[in-house]
């Protein structure tokens, strides 16, 4: 077995205790930083070492130290970390014999299970780069992205893998399905079986047994021997891959390194500093193709020694048995997760959630109302935090502490650094005043795949990286003012303009169209609904439920319109372009005089 650096034996927490550091922050140093580095926690170090530790040497160390500690708790059925770091070893055997080796891209389009961390860490294993996907997302732009990286393996959720399969046909790739009810426990699979409207709706919902055809991954698993060496990778170069639609919805791969992942482990964990190794259990309900529940919640758990418990999708019920099952008491999610399990258990003076002790939210904008209700339920802290996936994702956060501020982004994290400049002249502006965001540290990816346009976008000449988010300062803390890309978010997810109005103008009713976010009306702790403005043509006529059934094919569930408005014309500029800003305020203004979208 490979030798590694175990700097999770250094110190407490996340095995960077540095007290040296704090409040003395290098001379380069931005002014904003060290101004916000004032307002740490005392324990909160400012810098955490730079390493060449890659994320597959934190499994192994974890593995070693808490062998018979549970890692993945999936509906019951739990995985411990030696059975963990076995099974990322009889997935490395399996790639190897597909013939995947350095430098290969492999493609995961899945929800969380624990064969999707097999092959996440199998990959960080072999120095293979893995791609990951939102199995939810249209066909065509599944096909895009596994184009774009040369894929050699494909493994699909068997719900999907029949899709796949065909869009992929002709590619030089090999399709492998998953099928997450083989992780199941016994009781449940048996259950699934059943002739009852429950199972088979739970079956329906993770299944589809034409797709058994396919060669199905835990099949393959099973003759595999453990493959325990470790290919040693320089950890700047790409180890896995997010997508992400950027400005326009123009779909980009984002590049992060071992570097950038092991990074930002560390200090997310380090900014709390009173978690626990060991002894903690994370309850992973954001999605692992995701930044946010890659690196917060997986490597987070597995950073720490924790158990992970894992959700394919997130349910209320889900997580409340999972709750009286294995009590949590870390958990990263978005402010619809927060208020749905808090409200629960406002409802119902027999669920408990007061074992969570720290939560973490992010995505969209947490409410104080949200926050108290959490807070109120479970006795414990929540903070906001702000990232994005080319960050891998964290950049600022509230002090665990009194001293946050609900309602800001928050503060810098340990070895990162933040200006707020003009986003014109790259000058950086007063405290008050409205600017971008641009960022420097360990956790900024590389770049785009095959990008090098969009890459050199990403970043000013002395390699700040611009967020494209306009924020203000008050007393150190950061607030968002503005998104300049004008994405939609919902509950989280990123919905991109352009890409929606483009679906819709393919129909030939359709003269123009713009696609703007306003406040969900049936359930504002989503935060946004998509709605679309359409011109039509001469004599056409058109529907909401028109206009979904057209573009169901070619938008994920979450980017489909649920409000629609048929004005006579749209906002344009001097130059032809429409103005989504002011198309939004009259659609608000309507909904301001009473009127329904």
């Amino acid at each position: 077995m490979t030798e590694t650096v175990d700097l999770l034996e250094l110190a407490p927490a996340a095995g960077i205790h540095l007290p040296r550091y704090v409040h003395t922050p290098p001379e380069d140093d931005s002014e904003l930083t060290k101004r916000m580095r004032l307002l740490y926690n005392p324990d909160v170090p400012a810098q955490i070492p730079v390493t060449d530790q890659l994320m597959i040497d934190v499994l192994r160390t974890q593995s070693n130290k808490y062998p018979r500690r549970v890692a993945l708790d999936f509906f019951g059925a739990t995985t411990t970390y030696r059975e963990l770091g076995e099974n990322v070893q009889r997935t490395s055997a399996l790639l190897l014999q597909h013939g995947v080796k350095r430098g290969d891209r492999v493609s995961v389009v899945a929800p969380n299970c624990p064969q999707f961390v097999y092959l996440l860490y199998s990959c960080l294993q072999l120095g293979v780069v893995c791609v990951l996907h939102n199995p939810l997302a249209a066909p065509m732009e599944l096909k895009w992205q596994i184009e774009n990286a040369e894929s050699k393996l494909v493994f699909v959720w068997q719900k999907t893998a029949l899709s796949v399969a065909e869009m992929v046909r002709g590619m030089d790739t090999e399709i492998i399905s998953i099928d997450v009810s083989a992780a199941l426990p016994r009781r449940l699979r048996v259950a699934l079986h059943l002739p009852i409207k429950k199972a088979k709706e739970f079956h329906n919902q993770l299944c589809d047994p034409q797709a058994k055809d396919l060669p199905d991954y835990d099949t393959l698993l099973e003759k595999q021997k453990p493959h325990n060496r470790i290919v040693r990778v320089d950890p700047d170069v790409p180890a896995v891959m997010l997508h992400t639609g950027g400005t326009t919805g123009k779909p980009k791969a984002v590049i992060l390194t071992n570097r950038n992942l092991v990074s930002n482990l560390f200090a997310n964990t380090t900014w709390v500093t009173k978690l626990r190794p060991g002894k903690e259990t994370w309850f992973c309900v954001l999605p692992f193709f995701h930044a946010f529940g890659l690196t917060l919640s997986l490597n987070g758990a597995i950073g720490l020694g924790a158990t992970a418990v894992i959700f394919p999708k997130f349910s209320t019920r889900a997580a409340l048995a999972a709750q009286r099952r294995r009590p949590g008491t870390f958990i990263v999610g978005v402010p619809p997760i927060f208020d749905r399990l808090a409200k629960a258990a406002e409802n119902n003076p027999k669920i408990d959630l007061s074992t969570f002790r720290y939560a973490i939210s992010g995505a969209m904008p947490l409410t104080q109302e949200v926050a108290k209700r959490w807070e109120k339920a479970t006795s414990g802290y929540i903070i906001e935090g702000y990232g994005m996936t080319e960050t891998s994702p964290t950049v600022l956060g509230s002090p665990m502490s009194p001293e946050r501020k609900l309602g800001y982004m928050g503060i810098v994290f340990p070895s990162i650094q933040v200006r707020v400049v003009d986003p014109d002249t790259l000058v950086d502006v007063e405290p008050g005043e409205v600017g971008e965001l641009i960022v420097k540290g360990p956790g900024c990816s590389p770049g785009y795949w095959r990008d090098q346009v969009e890459t050199d976008l990403l970043f000013t000449p002395d390699r700040w990286l611009r967020t494209g988010d306009l924020v203000e300062e008050h007393e150190g803390f950061l607030r968002m003012s503005d998104r300049r890309k004008e994405l939609i978010i919902i509950s989280g997810f990123n919905v991109y303009p352009s890409v929606v109005e483009a679906a819709i103008a393919s129909m030939p009713q359709v003269a123009e169209v713009a696609v703007v976010g306003i406040p969900d009306q049936a359930d504002p702790a989503r935060g946004e609904q998509v709605h679309a403005a359409v011109v039509l043509n001469p004599g056409a006529t058109l529907t909401l439920d028109k206009i979904r059934d057209w573009v169901a094919d070619s938008l994920p569930r979450y980017a489909i319109p649920r409000s629609v408005s048929f004005p006579e014309q749209l906002a344009h500029n001097q130059l032809g372009k429409i103005q989504r800003r002011k198309v939004r305020q009259t659609v608000m203004e309507r909904l301001s005089e009473g009127f329904r979208m």
